[in-house]
């Protein structure tokens, strides 16, 4: 019922919504103008546009760069984690191979002479750990292994201890299997050997004596942290993507800064506000309808009179109107009441509501020669105009009488009476 109470004043709440809209717009462009017309503002606008519009593009720019960024090293991780010997070895059953190559040389230390020889063993350790770790021995092995390896990966399962104090070289080998274990230490070695005439010729005679080689699988747990933190890594990295590429089209989406202080411009932030106004004048002034309603002791329908005195509704004449524009969504509205009646037939409705007090009074049996006095909360001119649209014949007395609320001297009219019709207004009858 709130609903259609609102409705049925929408012209009132289209001319409120209007008014408010006009004044929002016009007070917008005139203020804007008057801000225009100052050489200081333009010039402080200006610089407030430029350094936006720079900041804008600048946003764009950067996430670009972020996602070509964030595509690229998503893509060399994920590669990487394809390609690699440690993401393919299973931790719980890694292979490793390792062997100690030791250096002797014939250095003696004699006491009793004042100089001494000088020892060797250092620099030819130094040689062969600068022949391992520049990439030469990584080369050789390279050249002869089997199945191709990049260098990166090699030198993730292949590592180097030196032990200056003992004169020893530790080496260690990762693979998924026993066969690619031996295989890479046995091209290193076999490159280290092959480096041995050179660096005798160099540096000086030496031995090179193999110790401690083995062949083992064992357990490592840390390997499957780094694999699991590799995988995690490549994850977060199409997360982090995907949220630039959200941020990206958003920004995309998003207006370029506008210069405010244009006549175009000023014309659209008014037609904005206009439209805002309009709609905040519609809410407001459908709150106030609808505040008004609930606070009311109007009649506001036929059900409500039924519920308050307890009387059956016997017709419903619509109020003629002058003709109004737009009346198709006046008709909609009232059927949303529950009134589908039309108000070109209010005429013959009038009639109709004669005749159905005269049955009504037929039915009782109490209709002959009788008065009918008709009151209510209504100006006694309308309701004599009421009743004089109605055909009554000559089987009873029809007359009307004032509100007895308002006038005493209806009372006796009203006692005098045999029947006693009660004609209210809608939304305009009141209670009390």
């Amino acid at each position: 019922r709130i609903f259609y109470r609102i409705f049925r004043d929408w012209r009132k709440i289209f001319v409120a919504a209007m008014v408010i809209a006009l004044l929002a717009g016009v007070g917008n462009f005139a203020l804007k103008k008057i801000k225009t017309s100052n050489p200081e503002y333009l010039k402080k606008a200006e610089e407030n546009f430029e350094r936006e519009n720079a900041a804008f593009f600048a946003t764009g720019e950067t996430l670009s760069r972020e996602i070509a960024n964030l595509e690229e090293t998503r893509a060399e991780r994920e590669a990487y984690n394809a390609d690699s010997i440690l993401m393919k070895i299973n931790p719980y059953r890694e292979f490793n191979a390792s062997l100690q190559i030791y250096i002797a040389t014939d250095y003696q230390i004699v006491p009793e002479l004042t100089y001494q020889n000088i020892d060797l063993s250092n620099r030819i350790l130094q040689s062969y750990l600068t022949y391992m770790v520049n990439g030469d021995m990584y080369q050789y092995i390279l050249d002869h292994l089997s199945q191709p390896v990049e260098l990166r990966y090699l030198k993730e399962i292949l590592s180097i201890t030196p032990d200056y104090d003992n004169r020893m070289i530790s080496l260690n080998v990762q693979n998924v299997d026993e066969e690619g274990c031996e295989e890479i230490l046995t091209l290193a070695q076999e490159g280290i050997l092959a480096k041995q005439p050179g660096i005798v010729k160099a540096i000086g005679e030496h031995e090179l004596n193999t110790v401690n080689q083995s062949v083992y699988e064992s357990v490592n747990l840390e390997l499957d942290e780094w694999q699991k933190a590799n995988i995690q890594y490549v994850s977060e990295l199409s997360i982090r993507l995907q949220e630039k590429g959200e941020e990206y089209a958003k920004w995309e989406r998003s207006p370029e800064p506008q210069k405010e202080y244009t006549a175009a411009s000023i014309l659209r932030n008014s037609i904005k506000t206009m439209i805002l106004g309009f709609l905040a004048g519609a809410v407001l002034a459908a709150i106030f309808i609808a505040f008004c309603y609930i606070m009311s002791d109007k009649l506001q329908d036929a059900d409500s009179l039924k519920n308050r005195y307890g009387l059956r509704v016997i017709a419903q004449v619509p109020k003629v109107h002058k003709k109004r524009v737009w009346v198709g969504f006046d008709r909609l509205f009232a059927c949303m009441g529950g009134l589908p009646l039309y108000e070109r037939d209010a005429a013959a409705l009038a009639k109709v509501a004669a005749q159905s007090v005269m049955a009504e009074l037929m039915a009782m049996g109490t209709l002959k020669g009788g008065t009918i006095a008709f009151t209510g909360n209504v100006a006694l001119e309308e309701m004599k105009k009421l009743i004089a649209e109605m055909e009554w014949g000559d089987s009873c007395t029809v007359k009307c009488v004032p509100n007895i609320l308002n006038n005493p001297s209806a009372v006796p009219e009203i006692m005098n009476a045999e029947y006693i019709v009660l004609i209210e207004k809608q939304e305009e009858s009141s209670y009390t």
